[in-house]
């Protein structure tokens, strides 16, 4: 596989399956082979075709961080009169390990998502211990959480939930034996969120083997 493509799908992987990353680049290339695109080329396809494919199944305003990278990378190789190597990912970009027997950890990793700009609750369940940031919400919301998440797994592994409510929207994503959860106002740009919440991810050890 071309190594641009292989980069895209593995950005748009932390918010999609795998699968349907690829049936977005597909879409977005509208046949194009991926191995004729120039690095502008390449640039402009995300930009435009693929933002706009994403666009259609996800409420974010802009593209992901790691895809935004990634064009800017392309845009700066094409103007370079020199061979320059294939981008690459920044090491900031790979996956953060959260020790979920850990409660420091468990509750740093809460407060920080509950900092962020247009966060309303934050809902952290595990096989170690509960951690709720739940502002104006009551405890029923946590059950409601927990009855998605266990509907959600039985009908197979799911990487990550999206729904609105009337007053506010839900990213909802499995992590270790339980979930993370993270309600945000209407106007809140998901990206960032989506971004960082899927690069999370329980360390394997323990009961969460």
């Amino acid at each position: 596989m071309d190594k641009t493509a292989q980069k895209i799908i593995e950005a748009l992987s932390q918010v999609v399956s795998p699968l349907a990353a690829s049936s977005l680049l597909k879409r977005a290339l509208g046949g194009q082979p991926p191995e004729a695109l120039e690095p502008q080329r390449w640039a402009e396809l995300i930009e435009g075709p693929l933002q706009r494919e994403i666009k259609g199944i996800l409420p974010l305003n802009g593209l992901l961080p790691e895809l935004k990278q990634l064009a800017q990378q392309l845009k700066t190789q094409a103007r370079s009169p020199q061979p320059v190597a294939a981008p690459t990912l920044e090491v900031t970009d790979l996956a953060e390990y959260i020790d979920l027997q850990s409660e420091s950890e468990r509750q740093r990793l809460v407060l920080e998502l509950a900092r962020k700009e247009g966060v309303l609750a934050v809902m952290l369940e595990s096989s170690y211990g509960r951690e709720l940031r739940l502002g104006s919400y009551s405890e029923s919301l946590v059950e409601l959480l927990s009855t998605m998440h266990r509907l959600l797994d039985r009908k197979g592994s799911y990487r990550v939930f999206y729904t609105v409510f009337r007053e506010a929207q839900l990213v909802l994503r499995p992590l270790g034996q339980g979930y993370l959860a993270v309600l945000t106002r209407n106007e809140a740009n998901l990206g960032q969120l989506l971004y960082r919440m899927g690069k999370i991810e329980a360390l394997q050890v323990g009961a969460e083997q």
